[in-house]
């Protein structure tokens, strides 16, 4: 049920002002991290003889989440999923917002944030997949903004004309002051980038798995990594998309349209929550096979004891059990928000235990590991999180989300 302006408008300054403070808090974690801190952390990325720790398992969340939601997108624009269609601008602001936190959190992630520059203008390693991964998810952003402004631009030229104040001035910005265009043209030029954009996309997230693989480390780094993260990515973009738009919905109200959406994304949800169990339970197979070499061996044990609260109560039972019985069982907006909600959590700590864990080797070879997260990462990331959440509010404020199809009258 939509609530009063009155208290939608309460209810949107605390919000604000608690996503504020947590960027802030973020900002300052940042901040410790590559300064000198006032609690030691130095250097930063050996401090625990793990290079890759939180922040890298919070960027491969978001640029695999903002892959799911490009694959979303694309069913309901380029390839004609007509449930979709109501949820693909939600869906498009999600991935903008995904891309360019994670690019940031990986961009201040490193521990000589100015030489990042050289690296990409001087220094570039065409025989290296971080390097293809880069340059496919900075290709992939650029084609979000192209298929975006495209997509779009019908509804910015109505903004344009009938608003006022702050939202006329960012339709005008955007349009760059062309308040003319050929709907037909712009559509089939925002189907045909959303085309090559997808296509980016998937090969910018295998990229990303591949990198992993290439090191064939005991955990869950294998052959079957690029697919398999591909998987996940569209199990935390259909949850994504669900609690992003169920959260408006709840504080604005959603029409039947945006609900069939939300049902479709429900059943995209158990599909491949299912196909990912199946996964997941071959990887163990196939680890523990009598014939596996000893290092996969032994790193299985690890799930029955460090990684075991994260591995068996997070990532199966909160990220994949629980959510599978609600959207089973039931079809109430309110589980179908809390099974998003919980695949989310089993998701992101399946993140951690993919990045941290994959570096394992160390420890199995003699070397030694320390899995601590430190007080200042907890704070980045949860200025990350609120930072996304904070420009997806702002972006569905700002942009002409809750158009409806027959009010668009200017072409």
């Amino acid at each position: 049920m939509e609530i009063s302006s009155k208290n939608l408008k309460k209810a949107e300054i605390a919000i604000i002002f608690a996503l504020t403070l947590l960027v802030l808090v973020g900002v300052f974690g940042i901040i410790q991290i590559h300064t000198k801190p006032v609690i030691p952390i130095e250097p930063y990325e050996s401090a625990l003889n793990t290079p890759w720790k939180l922040l890298v398992a919070l960027y491969v969340f978001f640029v695999v989440s903002t892959t799911g939601l490009c694959i979303i997108a694309a069913l309901g624009e380029v390839f004609g999923v007509r449930d979709l269609e109501p949820v693909v601008k939600d869906v498009l602001l999600m991935a903008l917002v995904t891309i360019l936190v994670g690019l940031l959190t990986i961009g201040l992630e490193i521990e000589r944030v100015e030489r990042g520059v050289f690296a990409m203008l001087g220094h570039t390693n065409p025989k290296s997949i971080m390097f293809w991964m880069i340059m496919f998810y900075l290709l992939y952003f650029i084609f979000l903004i192209g298929e975006m402004w495209f997509y779009f631009r019908e509804d910015l030229i109505l903004q344009a004309k009938t608003s006022k104040g702050i939202k006329r001035l960012i339709a005008k910005i955007i349009l760059l002051g062309k308040l003319n265009g050929n709907k037909e043209i712009d559509k089939e030029f925002a189907k045909k980038i959303g085309f090559v954009e997808v296509v980016t996309a998937v090969m910018a997230t295998s990229n990303l798995g591949a990198l992993f693989a290439v090191n064939y480390l005991p955990l869950w780094h294998d052959p079957l990594t690029p697919i398999y993260i591909l998987l996940t990515g569209i199990v935390s973009g259909s949850a994504l998309a669900i609690v992003g738009i169920l959260s408006v919905g709840f504080l604005r109200g959603i029409d039947e349209e945006k609900m069939k959406a939300i049902q479709f994304l429900k059943l995209l949800l158990v599909f491949s929550l299912i196909v990912m169990i199946f996964f997941i339970i071959w990887r163990f197979l196939i680890k523990i096979y009598p014939t596996s070499n000893e290092v996969s061996i032994l790193s299985i044990s690890l799930f029955f004891s460090k990684f075991l609260l994260n591995f068996w109560f997070f990532e199966i039972i909160v990220g994949i059990i629980v959510p599978l019985i609600l959207l089973v069982l039931s079809s109430s907006v309110n589980r179908i928000f809390i099974a998003g909600l919980f695949v989310l959590v089993g998701i992101f700590v399946s993140r951690i235990n993919f990045v941290i864990g994959g570096q394992i080797l160390k420890e199995i070879s003699g070397g030694s590991v320390t899995y601590g997260i430190h007080p200042f990462e907890i704070m980045a990331a949860s200025g990350f999180i609120a930072l996304a959440i904070l420009l997806y509010y702002i972006g569905y404020k700002l942009l002409p989300m809750g158009v409806k199809h027959e009010e668009k009258r200017f072409y």
